[in-house]
């Protein structure tokens, strides 16, 4: 157990400079829309990290699946590593109830299932993550000196590789699963926002 919580430490060390980064960078965009309405309500930045956290456990269950096998220690790290949201609250909110589902009863079920599920994923989520990218996207084509979504991409990517190393075994089809899957969630909205 001991490599598998040194990989989730490095993992949150990941994880919290992204939430950091998601946090200034919507703080700027907060007080930028409140400077141009006064009269506009006041936001709650805890929004836009629990949609992070939907999004990150969205990407990292595809990758765990991807190999037919999410083993106890990956559905552990893929239930612990987010603060702000739950994806299976998420998705139980989003669904009316229709799928209730737990990190262990998505273990438990066949691999069409599964598949069923993280093929409904951005048809679910779809709305939430244009709620997501917008106010970041905006942000980042602001700021010339620095490509947000490439470092956010890339600390994301880091916590994949630490997933897929936790059951003892890093997977080319694990990585592809990340990229495929952040880039249906977030990175092309963000990339069709950039100037």
């Amino acid at each position: 157990m001991g490599r598998a919580q040194d990989l989730f430490d490095s993992a949150v060390k990941s994880y919290d400079q992204a939430i950091s980064m998601i946090r200034d960078m919507d703080e700027v965009y907060q007080a930028a829309m409140n400077q141009a309405d006064p009269s506009r309500k006041g936001y709650d930045t805890k929004i836009t990290l629990a949609q992070f956290d939907w999004i990150l456990q969205a990407i990292l269950l595809n990758a765990a699946l991807s190999d037919g096998n999410f083993d106890r220690l990956e559905q552990q790290f893929v239930d612990k590593i987010t603060d702000y949201g739950d994806l299976m609250a998420y998705i139980r909110k989003k669904t009316n109830g229709q799928l209730d589902l737990s990190w262990a009863a998505i273990a438990g079920v066949d691999r069409g299932t599964q598949q069923k599920l993280m093929d409904l994923l951005p048809d679910i989520m779809n709305e939430t993550c244009d709620s997501f990218v917008g106010p970041l996207a905006a942000v980042d084509n602001a700021v010339d000196s620095v490509d947000f979504l490439d470092r956010l991409t890339r600390l994301i990517g880091e916590i994949a590789y630490y997933l897929s190393a936790v059951d003892g075994t890093v997977e080319t089809r694990e990585a592809n699963a990340c990229g495929d899957m952040a880039h249906t969630l977030f990175m092309a909205r963000w990339n069709r926002l950039k100037r």
